[in-house]
């Protein structure tokens, strides 16, 4: 049975929600986030430290975006956004847990809730992807 491809749309609203979330953490959080670190009063290191690990987050995004577009093109890449899902998996569990275990102030951004809805949305994709072979 040689039947071609056809990828949940879920994957593809995962890709959606990933762009979605990069540009807003771009666009709109760096400006909120890296200019009021700069004028506090923290060492240098402390504060490029972050500015690193702000845009690495991007980075990872970035990575996680490709990983759901590699796998809507065939059945053996559906092993990409199973990594992309746990990827928004781990991301989802830290902003949970820093939001309880750190700081509630971290319930007012968008941290602990996006990457619960892309990790859902990914497993729902591979699965019906898979239920679709």
């Amino acid at each position: 049975m040689n039947t071609a491809y056809k990828p949940s749309k879920l994957l593809w609203a995962a890709i959606v929600l990933c762009v979605l979330v990069l540009i807003a953490h771009e666009l709109l959080g760096t400006p909120m986030v890296l200019p009021p670190l700069s004028a506090a009063d923290l060492p240098a290191e402390v504060v490029w430290l972050h500015h690193f690990s702000w845009h690495v987050g991007s980075i990872a995004i970035i990575a996680m975006i490709a990983l759901f577009i590699l796998a809507t093109k065939k059945r053996d890449n559906l092993l990409m956004a199973t990594v992309a899902t746990a990827m928004s998996f781990g991301f989802a569990l830290l902003g949970v847990s820093l939001a309880i275990g750190g700081d509630k102030a971290l319930w007012g951004t968008p941290a602990p809730y996006a990457w619960c809805i892309v990790a859902i949305i990914g497993s729902l994709g591979i699965i019906r992807s898979r239920r679709m072979e």
